[in-house]
């Protein structure tokens, strides 16, 4: 079994450990992106050696094509599901650990109530005055789901 095996299998099993990892890399992340370079010194500092070589392996090897993504139409592949800029969701090491981080995180800054998100420049984290989203990090004050609906 390859390290990264090892570890996205951890990840996949070990809440507290996931936790961990994604606190990393929102302290590593610049600008909404997150690099194989930061996945690989996240993974390293939970003890996991893998390369970032091996995170851009695995991510060339998870995107799908203009082809693959028409036949995907925004439903289930495997055990994956795809957003709509065809990124993975559910995957805690290459794109949206969630939906709602889709909702955080996407390009366009479109909002799961409509149109894009309308920040409260006011506070010191921006949130979105429509979703209550919190976009500057993970932590968030609603949940959304793929179609928009906020998760109760």
């Amino acid at each position: 079994m390859t390290e990264l095996t090892r570890f996205k299998i951890a990840i996949d099993n070990d809440m507290d450990l996931r936790s961990q990892y994604l606190k990393l890399l929102d302290r590593l992340m610049t600008d909404g992106e997150v690099t194989p370079e930061m996945t690989s010194v996240a993974a390293k500092k939970l003890g996991f050696d893998i390369s970032a070589e091996e995170f851009k392996r695995e991510k060339a090897e998870s995107q799908l094509s203009e082809d693959e993504l028409e036949t995907v139409g925004g439903g289930l592949n495997g055990r994956w599901e795809y957003a709509p800029d065809g990124k993975m969701v559910g995957c805690p090491y290459n794109f949206y650990f969630t939906w709602t981080d889709y909702w955080i995180l996407n390009e366009n800054s479109y909002c799961p109530c409509g149109g894009v998100h309308k920040p409260d420049d006011r506070d010191e984290g921006r949130i979105c005055l429509k979703c209550r989203l919190a976009l500057d990090e993970r932590g968030v004050i609603n949940c959304y789901d793929k179609n928009g609906r906020e998760i109760k």
